[in-house]
């Protein structure tokens, strides 16, 4: 007869790793494409594709890749423009199917002695410090966002990305492991205007239009973290303001124009209030976009703003001509380290007289035990030898069970078994114990053994030379990126929708359905080939 002896709690850990073969990945209804600076041959991180004559597009991502459908008709040519480069138009069918299509851009910088600024009133001309641009900008929000009703569509992704190479460690890979728990959505956000509470106000909510969890890519439990961050254990040493919500709030409440009079995060806080206080300002040059110049300013935090183990830099871009906010990319810092705690960047594009959401991303760091180690699965206990099976999730290196003594340790109520024998098997030990003794001990019951037995196995290796129960930490950065690829000013939500709930993540909303199901789509990343 045969007993199972539940000692170990098993967590069922789903991680899958496929081989991945570039090309049948670009033998799809898409067109691939990528932006590189043609100066550099760098890519062109977050550039922003619009299809010509249209409000509809997407934004590469942060290698400068994009992708668009085949059967887009609504226009011949797409633009690609980023802040600092002249804008380009390519008719769609240039493009090559089955290809990553490589399309260069020009950068176009003005130099730092043109930053002027021209007075209607008195046609003097006026110089700005950095400070006063800052200011300027700050005070024109309500003139330069929509304070009316608008709605967008937009490509949601969450995931995360190792910042060293732990991760690739414990899965022993030759390519880099890029995305782990890619979560992609599409949904329409319904904004009531800027002067309104983006999280509280009931006319402001999301629909939810698609919804995936990407098995394409590497996929780990143990890295699936809460998106509430109620214990703050993944958001260290950052503060996001309390009022919460689920994964895709927490992304828009670090959007400090929007939410210009709410807390966003650290040091930026209100930006109403507490951004110009809290940070010096350097103007380092105009650039342009679309011949809108634009000043380019440096951002730093004072001492006294983040103490002595922490700072904060980044750089925000202002129109020249309204002081209209058209980006911003903030990095948060410990002392001596070179990769950020985290970063938001934010970008604004105008369409009409206002300045809408272009694309907002933000990272933070966080460590976290992997569940993929070296480990005891299961235990059985077999009545007839007294002998109990350990399995293992991994094969042993016998050489490291040196002793039984020094390897095993059995004790029921605390009291030691002799150990008659241990058994090397392929995948387990088979550990004998004296069936006398096991018996004759006082109060001995066959029914509580699973409850009364304790196993502890230790110094043992695995093949690869892991150690028993010994626990890796990975080191990661959890990504929260929306991406807008149609923007509606004046739109508001129809009553016979199923809106989002803002405190429960968008894995359990209803899912709605609406027509242009097949006119935006999501922009997937591309894998990388696994070296065979």
């Amino acid at each position: 007869m045969w007993y199972k002896i539940d000692i170990i709690k098993i967590t069922i850990l789903f991680i899958t790793m496929t081989c991945y073969n570039m090309q049948s990945q670009l033998n799809t209804d898409f067109y691939f494409c990528r932006v590189v600076d043609q100066g550099s041959d760098m890519p062109v991180v977050y550039a922003t594709v619009k299809l010509v004559g249209t409000n509809l597009g997407v934004i590469a991502d942060d290698k400068g890749q994009f992708k668009l459908p085949f059967d887009l008709e609504v226009s011949e040519k797409i633009s690609l423009s980023s802040i600092g480069y002249k804008t380009k138009e390519v008719f769609i069918n240039q493009l090559k199917k089955g290809q990553i299509n490589t399309i260069y851009i020009e950068p176009g910088i003005e130099k730092l002695e043109t930053v002027t600024l021209v007075s209607n009133k008195n046609k003097s001309v006026k110089k700005f410090t950095a400070r006063e641009i800052v200011n300027n900008a700050i005070d024109n929000i309500s003139n330069n966002y929509p304070q009316n009703h608008f709605s967008y569509i937009a490509y949601y992704r969450d995931y995360q990305q190792p910042r060293d190479n732990s991760y690739k460690l414990i899965f022993n890979e030759d390519a880099d492991i890029e995305y782990i728990n890619l979560n992609e959505a599409i949904v329409e956000v319904f904004d009531a205007g800027f002067g309104t509470n983006y999280l509280t106000n009931e006319e402001n909510q999301t629909l939810l239009y698609k919804y995936k969890q990407n098995t394409s890519f590497l996929r780990d439990s143990t890295l699936a973290i809460p998106y509430d961050n109620k214990t703050k254990k993944y958001l260290k040493n950052v503060i996001i303001t309390p009022f919460g919500g689920n994964e895709l709030n927490l992304l828009n409440i670090t959007n400090a124009i929007r939410n210009h009079d709410q807390l966003a995060f650290s040091y930026v806080d209100k930006f109403d209030s507490d951004f110009v206080k809290n940070h010096l300002f350097k103007l380092v040059g105009v650039r342009n976009l679309n011949d809108v110049p634009i000043y380019e300013i440096e951002i730093s935090t004072k001492v006294g703003a983040t103490g002595g183990k922490h700072y904060a830099k980044g750089k925000i871009y202002i129109s020249k001509e309204n002081f209209a906010i058209f980006k911003m990319s903030y990095q948060s810092y410990e002392k001596e380290v070179k990769e950020p705690l985290y970063a938001v960047t934010v970008e604004y594009i105008p369409i009409g007289e206002k300045m809408y959401l272009n694309y907002i991303t933000f990272n933070n760091k966080f460590e976290a035990n992997s569940d993929h180690y070296f480990k005891v699965t299961d235990v059985v206990f077999n009545i007839e030898n007294t002998s109990f099976d350990i399995f293992f999730n991994r094969e042993l290196d016998q050489n490291s069970i040196t002793s039984r003594n020094n390897n095993l340790k059995i004790t029921y109520k605390e009291e030691k078994l002799a150990i008659k024998n241990i058994l090397i098997l392929e995948d387990h030990l088979r550990v004998i114990v004296d069936k006398k003794k096991l018996f004759s001990l006082p109060d001995f019951s066959l029914e509580k053994l699973p409850q009364y037995i304790t196993i502890k196995v230790k110094t043992i290796k695995d093949l690869k030379g892991n150690t028993l129960h010994k626990v890796p930490k990975v080191s990661v950065n959890q990504y929260r990126e929306l991406f807008v690829q149609e923007v509606f000013p004046e739109k508001k939500k129809n009553d016979n929708t199923a809106s989002m709930n803002k405190f429960k993540p968008l894995s359990t909303s209803r899912i709605n359905t609406f027509e242009g199901e097949n006119v935006y789509w999501e922009n997937t990343p591309l894998k990388k080939s696994k070296k065979n």
